[in-house]
Order: structure tokens, then sequence, then C-alpha cells
């Protein structure tokens, strides 16, 4: 499809495409894309791609007839005719298989439903597909133009308001002729990091008090909360109006592409955009001075047209969190552990009511602290805006769909539109998204068995070796040709078959065909570049290339859950149930071969294995491995993670076996590696965590328990003559539902409700803070649970510390050497020490 928008002078021009769009311009629709060109001036360039679908024939019809049937379909809609601007007959593929389809050309991608609608309403037509693809995906798919990825361009420009109805905010408007991938420059990363604050923490119900914003290079805080002594960097406005609309000024003089925030979907643009419309101001942030908009879903998205709005809490919350050792990914405990940066403390359930209560008439000192703590926030979103970009901008280029859409996505939409943007190469038509009656019939499927994991005998074990599977499920996944499209019914030569294993009640196997899928194929190529990018990193390390290798390994694992998801084109629980039954199988034959070599198997876990080399040596270890590797299909391949000096698996409650996943191992260079230990440690106080991590230590370093004992017996000494400082005694708990959703109320849901009378911002997910305070012995353990500057030194309650939280993070270390909960508490450290 041309475009009839004529421009006279013929530009040339490298450009970097950051935000995406459609719109209807001289009655044709146009891709609109914002970003920046090699000599960073501020761009809109427009093009314009095919609007189609397809259509899938019933046996034995006249495609020819079939073709000018449709070809017929128009009607009035939306003010305008919807049409078939042509049908063609095609040879394509669909989930692998070949099959002759229609691909059917609409006047305007708007008009795809309704015509759909018409189409199969025909007794010719089968099924319809690829409805469902997003006119800006199809055109990057079409174009090869992705985001983030240098594009030369040569066309025409136009003079806004002349040849194009709008107006935007940029250096130079163009429409394309041609457009085509070309070199990398340089991006200079123009963003601005804002936050705000308010008397009330429910959207939109008190005013904002304060905006602060933030870059490389730009600090600055609006207030009309006047007072003296102000930091250089507030500036002082009449009112909020006032407030919103200089916040508007900064952010058009500014000229940001990224317009960055922690939570900003949720709390800070909702919050803004309901004070603009008490204001009765246009949120205008738009590079064409077009209203903030909001998506729909459980957390609206906040989009601003040719800027890119990043809230970093749900990219870190759907791609990062798994990583984090981090106990909640509150703004202060992800810029904590990734920047090494802390929020500034400060009391605001106090400040947001003192100026409910006194209209905003508070300390000078108090509103000081206030605007210094508004704007550390805006601070550390921008430092972590620059921590994390690279991992954005890999992503966002392996995944090839715009930055905004990519920043919220989870992993299931990223790993389903990496196989999208790879269909065209195959010939392949996508299948459909699935409905509402599908999705209830896939949710209420029985869960398929998982991977296999063999419990430890709990103990202290010497000399552990560590193997486990190199990208265990994606290689099993390319090894086997696993995929809904590859599945058979029945076993073909040269094919692949799982082993035997119960899937619906039944005992099955599952057949996949020789030739290779486009799925498998898609997944190879990722462990591929995956393998390069790790090759040219260990050459020439680069923080471009750490993060590049992070998506590439993070989107591959995830493949294999896709599978699973209810919500995937691609959807087939007999593919994720095989791939955990030759998981199994796998892990079983290594620790055979293991055990045959003479090696104690100790522990296994989906794709690792433990052993204690005993009497054998780590040349030993290293003969097996490359001999179980040896016999792997395909890509699989055992690799050594590690040797370490020392282990321990620790007693479940039970004291019966060891628990999964919970294990500390001591490396030759001092690192302790531990697992399952931190599932625990949620509702645990620091003083607990802390002497968890140093009876661990001691322990894995002496390979006995007594100088651990002797230390617990010294911080329990400290915490019975009250010595023990309150900031140590904090237990955080999170609210996982709303406070009225608790039948049962805990201490955190009590304090919570505290919380909430003092004007604190109390949600689903909020982070819960309490100290247990000493009190009456009748007393319930919720009703003496504190805020904690509501406990004075030394008042917090002793045997509730000793009994629920320093001696259970230690108990099962502990019982390993047979030591008892008893002889803890008592300090009986000499009875039996020698046995120990």
């Amino acid at each position: 499809m041309e475009s009839t928008l004529k421009g006279k002078e013929q530009v040339k021009l490298d450009f970097i495409p950051l935000d995406f769009d459609y719109l209807d311009l001289d009655g044709k629709c146009h891709i609109r894309m914002f970003g920046r060109t090699s000599e960073n001036k501020r761009c809109c360039v427009l093009d314009t791609t095919d609007a189609y679908f397809w259509l899938f024939p019933r046996a034995g019809i006249d495609l020819k007839k079939y073709a000018e049937k449709v070809a017929k379909i128009s009607l009035e809609h939306a003010s305008r005719i919807a049409k078939v601007e042509k049908v063609e007959i095609k040879d394509k593929h669909f989930l692998g298989n070949p099959i002759k389809a229609l691909q059917v050309f609409v006047s305007n991608p708007k008009d795809i439903a309704v015509i759909k609608d018409i189409a199969k309403t025909f007794h010719e037509t089968l099924e319809k597909k690829e409805t469902d693809i997003n006119f800006v995906t199809r055109y990057i798919i079409d174009k090869n133009v992705k985001p983030l990825e240098w594009v030369h361009v040569e066309g025409r420009e136009l003079n806004q308001y002349i040849e194009v109805p709008f107006d935007v905010d940029t250096d130079i408007v163009v429409m394309a002729d041609e457009i085509k991938p070309t070199q990398e420059h340089e991006l200079k990363l123009n963003f601005l990091a804002f936050d705000i604050e308010s008397t009330e923490f429910e959207i939109g119900k008190g005013e904002i008090v304060m905006i602060s914003l933030a870059d490389h290079n730009f600090h600055k805080v609006l207030t009309w909360k006047k007072y003296s002594n102000a930091p250089e960097e507030v500036e002082f406005v009449k009112d909020e109006a006032e407030l919103i609309e200089k916040f508007m000024k900064i952010i058009h003089e500014r000229k940001p592409d990224f317009l960055v925030g922690y939570f900003s979907d949720g709390f800070d643009l909702p919050y803004l955009r309901a004070r603009a419309e008490q204001n009765h101001i246009k949120l205008d942030l738009g590079l064409d001075k077009s209203n903030l908009s909001f998506s729909r879903g459980i957390m609206p998205s906040a989009k601003i047209t040719g800027r890119v709005h990043i809230d970093l809490y749900r990219f870190v919350n759907n791609i990062f969190a798994y990583t984090l050792q981090s106990p909640t990914i509150s703004l202060n405990d992800v810029a904590k552990e990734l920047i090494g940066e802390e929020k500034l403390e400060i009391d605001l359930g106090h400040i947001t009511k003192e100026l409910r209560s006194t209209h905003g008439k508070i300390k000078d000192a108090e509103m000081r602290r206030f605007s210094l703590y508004n704007l550390q926030d805006a601070v550390l979103t921008s430092k972590l805006f620059l921590k994390l970009w690279n991992n954005l901008a890999e992503l966002t280029k392996v995944v090839s769909e715009p930055l905004f859409e990519v920043s919220r996505a989870r992993y299931a939409y990223l790993v389903e539109n990496n196989i999208l943007h790879n269909l065209k190469r195959f010939n392949e038509i996508a299948a459909s998204r699935p409905l509402g009656e599908e999705i209830g019939e896939r949710r209420e499927r029985e869960k398929y068995i998982g991977a296999f994991v063999k419990e430890p005998r709990p103990d202290v074990y010497e000399k552990v070796a560590v193997f486990d599977f190199r990208s265990f499920w994606p290689s099993i996944i390319v090894s086997f040709n696993i995929s809904m499209p590859t599945l058979l019914e029945k076993k073909e030569s040269g094919g692949y078959e799982t082993p035997e294993f119960e899937f619906d009640g039944k005992k099955r196997k599952f057949y996949f065909q020789k030739q290779e899928g486009f799925i498998p194929r898609i997944l190879k190529e990722l462990l591929e570049k995956r393998k390069e990018t790790k090759a040219e990193f260990k050459r020439n390390p680069s923080p471009v290339l750490e993060a590049k290798d992070y998506a590439l390994k993070t989107l591959a694992n995830a493949t294999y859950g896709y599978f699973g998801f209810f919500g995937a084109r691609y959807y087939s629980p007999e593919c994720g149930a095989s791939i955990t039954a030759i998981s199994r199988y796998y892990i079983h034959k290594t620790i055979d071969e293991i055990e045959k070599f003479g090696f104690e198997v100790i522990y296994s876990d989906t794709d690792s294995v433990m052993f204690a080399l005993g009497n054998k040596t780590e040349k030993d270890a290293k003969e097996i491995l490359e001999k179980i590797n040896k016999t792997l299909p395909g890509t699989m391949e055992l690799e050594l993670e590690n040797f370490y000096v020392r282990g321990i698996f620790v007693m479940t409650k039970k004291g019966e076996t060891g628990a999964k996943k919970k294990y500390a191992l001591l490396a030759k260079d001092g690192n302790i590696k531990i697992r399952g230990f931190e599932a625990v440690r949620r509702d645990r106080c620091d003083l607990a965590k802390e002497t968890q991590d140093v009876v661990l230590k001691k322990v894995l370093e002496e390979g006995k328990a007594d100088n651990a004992l002797a230390y617990v017996i010294k911080i329990l000494k400290e915490v019975r003559e009250k010595k023990a400082p309150i900031e140590k005694l904090i237990i955080r708990t999170k609210l996982k539902k709303a406070i009225e959703s608790y039948e049962a109320r805990g201490p955190h849901v009590v304090v919570a409700e505290k919380m909430l009378e003092q004007g604190l911002p109390v949600k689903a997910g909020s982070l819960i803070e309490y100290v247990i305070a000493k009190g009456n012995s009748k007393e319930r353990i919720r009703e003496r649970a504190k805020l904690p500057d509501e406990v004075e030194k030394g008042g917090y309650d002793i045997d509730y510390y000793i009994e629920h939280q320093i001696v259970p993070a230690v108990e099962t270390i502990f019982a390993v050497f047979g030591i008892t909960k008893e002889q803890i508490i008592e300090g009986k450290k000499q009875k039996n020490l020698g046995e120990f």
C-alpha cells in the first residue's frame, strides 16, 4: 500500500525508531514512528504497509470463485467504506503443513474485524487466521523495521498542517519511500525520571504536593508548599494546577524520548490524570500534544504519544525479580541491590497526615526533608533506568516488539512474539489466540507431572561435585523436536518418542516428527546466538553483551513454560509433559551412571546432580562427565558447575529427609552458594537472617558445630538482656491481598490496619513492617504487633524472638549435628559436644 501524501524535498537519513503507533491520513492507515536521527534530531517517520488476514477454505471448493466472492465484501463502517481491496490465493503452511489460503487485503486494519465477520458466514470458509495480529506488529514483520535498530530512510519531508493534518514536536517529518536496515549509530539517551508525592494514597483523592524530575545532570523538585531554606533544586509554584502545568512545561522543554517512573502505571500517572481532570487541565504530554491514554487491563498501561513511558517496576517484576535477592521489589530494595543506594528515610505517614490536618502548615525542616525524599526517588529511578537500559534494549531487539510493550511484558508474551516475528521465513501462518471458553477449559486442566527431585539425606558432605545440564529445557525441546506442530498421532520412522509416563490418568508415550519444526528451529537459533554472545563476551566483556546474554537465556528457558500457558497460541500440555518426562529420564540415567562409577549421589533437582567425591578425584569426576556427554542426544550437554570443599543439606521439620532445595555449599574461593534457605527468610527479622548466615559460614568452613553454637548462644544472651537493636528485630511480611479479604488476622494484617488509620499507603503487595512487643502473656501475638517506631529500646518480646525467629532460623542446621532446639535455647553447648 503506497501513501498518497506528497512532500516536496527529498531527504535521506539514518533513524532509530523508539515509539510506534498508527493513524488514518488522507483516507489510508499509516504507521507513525518517532525516534532520533544519527545527528540526534528528533524525527517522525510515516510509512505504510498492507492490512490483511487469511481465510482457510473448506475442502473441494472452487478457490477462484471463493476468492471472487470474498473480494466483493464492502460495507459502511465507522463513517467510511470498509471493503476488501484484493484477494490472492497463496501456497502457505499452517502448523508446519502445506495449505492453500486466501490472503484478504482490506482498506484499513480497523476494518478487519467487520470484514472477517462477514467472510466467516460464507459456507466456503473453514477458518480465519491472523485477525488478531496488531497492525504495528504486522508492519515490523512485513517491512523488517525493528524497534531500537537503525534504519536508512529515503523519502519526502512533509510540512505539518499543510501536507499532514497534525502537529508534532519534532525537527522533521518524513514520508518514507524506502526504508531498510543500516549500520549502528550511537543513541544518546534522552530521558526524564519522575516521582510524585500526594496528601492521600487513594488515586486522585488528595492533592499532589510535589513532583520531582531527574536525569544525568538535571534535578528538580516542584511544590506549591512554600517553606524557607529550601534546597536549590526546589522551585515553588502557586498551586496544584500550576504544579501540573509546570511539570508538563519541563517535559516539553527538555524533550525526553523516555519518561521513566517506578510504579508509574499504577500510581503516579493515574494520580496525575485524576488531578489534572480535577483542575480542568489537559495532560498533553505527547509529542502531538495529545492527552495521556490508558490501556485496559488489571494494571492499565499509561501511553504517551511519541515518548516511551517506562514503568521500571513492571519490568523488574516481570523480568528481573527472579534473579534478585531483595525481599521485595520496592524501589528502595531494588535500588539497594542493583545500584547500592537507598531512599531517604522519613516518616511519610506522619508528614502526609500533617499536610492534611494542618492544611500544609508543617515545619520547614520537615518540608525540606520531604523535598529531598521526593527528589531522591526520582534520582534512584533515573539511575535504575541507566542500570537496566541495556537489558531493556537487548530484550526489545531480540523480541522485535516496541520497547513500550516489552518493558511491561511477561515471558509468555515475549516467547510468543519471538515466534510470530520469525514465521515469515517459514512461510507459516500464525495460530490464533484462544478465546474465553477455551481459556477456561485450559485453566481447569489437571497439571502434568513435573521434574524429578532426589531428596538428600541430611548431613555435612566433604568434596562435593555439581553437574548441571546446560539450557536443559530448551535443549530437550530442540533435541527431540518438541512443539505442538510437530506432535504426531503415532510413531514415524526416524522420529522422536518420549519415555512412557502417566498423562491424563493413562500411561502414554508421545511422538514427534523427524523434520525440524519451526518452533524448535527458532529456539535452536536462540541457543546458538547465546553461545556466540557468551564467546564474544569472554573475548570483549561489556554490559551490552551481558544484557544480550540474559535476554537470550531467559527467553529460551521460558519456552518450556509457554507450552503450558493457557493463553498461548501454541499451547500444548502434551509438549510440556513430554519435556518433563524426558528430563526425568535423563536425570535418572545421569544418577545411575554416576553411582555406577562409585560416587555417592547426594541430591538432584530438575537439571542438576550433586555427588560426593569420596576417595575419588576431580579428574575421575571429569571423566564420568565426558562419558555421559557422549551418550546424550542433540544439543543436550552436561556441564561441571563447580567443585565444592563442603556442603550441608538440612532436615525438614519432620526430621526424616533433607529439604528440597535447602542446602549450602562452600567453594574453594570461600564463596558460599545458598539455596532454599531464602524461602523461609521472608518473615524473618534481620537478626535471625544474620544469625543463620553466620552459622552456615562457620559450619561450612569448620565442618563442625562448636563455634556456630557458641555464636548462637551469645546472640540469645544479648536478646535476653534486651541489647538487640529494634531495627534488627523488624519483621517484614507482604500483604498478599486487600486487608478486608483476610479472614485470619495475622500480625501483619493488624499492623496494616493501624497504618491505614494513620493515613499510610497500604494495599495488596505492600510490605508491612512490625515488631512483636512485650506484653501480657495471655495476649495473642497479633495483639502485640506494633509499628517499629511504637516500640522503645528493649521493649520487644524476648521469648517470641528466641523461639519464633532466631532458633527456627538455625535449628535445622544444628539438627544435622544432633543438636536439639532445647539445647540451643538452654545454651548447653558442653553436652556431648565432642559428638557434634
